[in-house]
């Protein structure tokens, strides 16, 4: 038997794919490359938001005469929705993977929300790898399904992190990233910490660079300085991901997101006097529910003082069994007008953050090569530069780069020094 592995969602879900492809492996079933040199399709589901959930029911509701499997999110949270769509369809939790082999010969329900997290992947191949560092999370955030699909933060132990690290490193990986729903949480539950497992990650004795998942700032708050001691190595990626969510503290509140507008100002304000050129990374809900127009210009404004190198803006959307679901919504009209206000001022911002590094020398290594367009590097900043030529760079090798020129996406370099 051979299956397809379709993996909707975030970085932790594709490292889970990973692990369900080993899993499969380890059962002597062989991986496809695509759903029309299967057997059987494995999905594994993301439902953070209505508009990525619609795509995985559409994505199933299109396959045909193959058994299908739905696992990750979608399986824990909602299983009766994919039910619903799919009557014939199988349905194995992340903790229950040991049904899946019998999921692809026969009809099998097996959810169970919690217990012990699946052994991260091993490296195989490649010069990036990421390594699920812990699944669940602390946080009550009215408006969030995730955390009910994937339940109590439950952290993968630093032995086997360090473990699958070295192997990566030693086998030629040059990015590790380190991938959670909450990476500033890892460790609360067995007795350890972020900062802690990133000193011992790295400190292995080989040249690489870890990217560190994304963090609330409630998770790392207390252990914010502590935690850039850490960003002091030269082999972790000058680079965070602090959702903001909004730039109103009623709606903060409201979002039980556990900090302020004020705190958040302060935490960047710390991580650049360290770090002058570190990138940020954020995330936006345009209208929460009770959000009003004095709150999205509060937002707006404090955009504006972060000036952020990447902003991820969605529209709000009620999620089952949340309670933000429950109240007073905003109407759509509304949440358009205000989203289409925060995509234009999200160019703005970005594109004069990268008009920064126009002129600029840096060091960059080629982590991806895209067809037609050439070579992709990543700079210490963790900043992406397009690498035009003919003969793009080889991947994996680090060179000098001149910045030419900049999207409000990305860089754009030449090579000046190898």
């Amino acid at each position: 038997m051979r299956v397809f592995i379709k993996t909707f969602g975030c970085e932790l879900n594709r490292a889970d794919s990973e692990v369900i492809a080993a899993q499969l492996q380890g059962s002597s079933i062989g991986i496809a490359d695509s759903e029309e040199a299967a057997d059987a399709v494995v999905v594994n589901t993301c439902t953070v938001r209505g508009e990525t959930e619609s795509k995985v029911l559409q994505y199933i509701s299109s396959i045909r005469n193959k058994m299908i499997v739905a696992t990750g999110c979608m399986a824990a949270a909602q299983p009766g929705l994919l039910s619903c769509t799919c009557p014939e369809i199988s349905i194995v939790t992340l903790n229950n993977l040991r049904d899946l082999a019998r999921a692809l010969r026969e009809r099998v329900i097996s959810v169970k929300r919690g217990g012990e997290c699946p052994t991260p992947a091993p490296f195989t191949r490649g010069v990036v790898h990421t390594i699920p560092i812990s699944r669940g999370c602390i946080g009550e955030c009215s408006y969030c399904i995730v955390r009910l699909a994937r339940g109590k933060l439950l952290s993968t132990p630093p032995e086997e992190i360090l473990r699958i690290a070295e192997c990566a490193a030693s086998s030629g990986a040059l990015e590790i990233r380190l991938a959670a729903q909450d990476a500033g949480a890892y460790g609360l539950d067995l007795g350890c910490s972020l900062s802690a497992l990133l000193r011992r990650v790295a400190a292995l004795p080989y040249d690489f660079r870890i990217r560190v998942g994304m963090f609330n700032l409630s998770s790392v708050w207390a252990i914010l300085d502590e935690l850039m001691d850490c960003y002091a190595s030269k082999k972790i990626y000058k680079f965070a991901h602090m959702p903001l969510q909004s730039g109103s503290d009623r709606i903060l509140s409201l979002m039980r997101r556990g900090y302020t507008v004020g705190m958040y100002l302060d935490a960047v304000r710390r991580m650049r006097n360290r770090f002058p050129e570190m990138s940020l990374a954020t995330d936006i809900i345009v209208g929460y529910p009770g959000e009003t127009e004095a709150d999205f210009k509060e937002t707006c404004e404090a955009l504006e003082s972060v000036v952020p190198d990447k902003i991820h803006v969605s529209r709000f959307a009620p999620r089952p069994h949340t309670p933000a679901a429950l109240a007073e919504q905003v109407p759509e009209t509304v949440k358009k007008t205000r989203s289409r206000i925060l995509a234009k001022k999200k160019i703005e911002i970005q594109t004069s953050r990268n008009k920064k590094w126009v002129g600029k020398e840096v060091e960059a290594t080629i982590l991806a090569s895209r067809k037609g367009i050439g070579a992709v590097a990543r700079t210490d900043e963790y900043k992406p530069v397009l690498v035009k030529g003919a003969e793009p760079p080889a991947l994996g090798s680090r060179h000098v780069l001149e910045i030419t020129g900049c999207s409000p996406f990305s860089l754009v370099g030449e090579v000046i020094r190898r």
